[in-house]
């Protein structure tokens, strides 16, 4: 099943993915369908997860399901659905 979302990126996953936001079609229904998805497509595996185990999310990065955080949704499980906004946020962290 393909599925259609908004992914938008912020901070540092912007800075690394080069846009801001785009549609993105993936095969698949959870998060975890679609963040492998967007990892075949963008380098930002290492930003969202503490290790290579992929269970386990870096807790200073937030991903958003319409708005919710996916740690309460259900995790890597957590459902996607045609049209839900996504968001990988991490903050930019600049020397001043």
């Amino acid at each position: 099943m393909m599925t259609r979302v908004t992914v938008k990126f912020t901070g540092e996953m912007w800075a690394r993915a080069g846009i801001g936001s785009t549609e993105f079609t993936f095969e698949g229904a959870t998060l975890d369908d679609l963040l492998t998805a967007i990892f075949a497509r963008y380098d930002l595996r290492d930003l969202v997860f503490a290790s290579r185990a992929r269970d386990q999310f870096v807790f200073r990065s937030g991903v958003l399901i319409n708005g919710r955080s996916a740690k309460f949704l259900g995790g890597l499980s957590a459902p996607i659905c045609e049209g839900d906004e996504v968001i990988l946020m991490r903050p930019a962290v600049a020397a001043i």
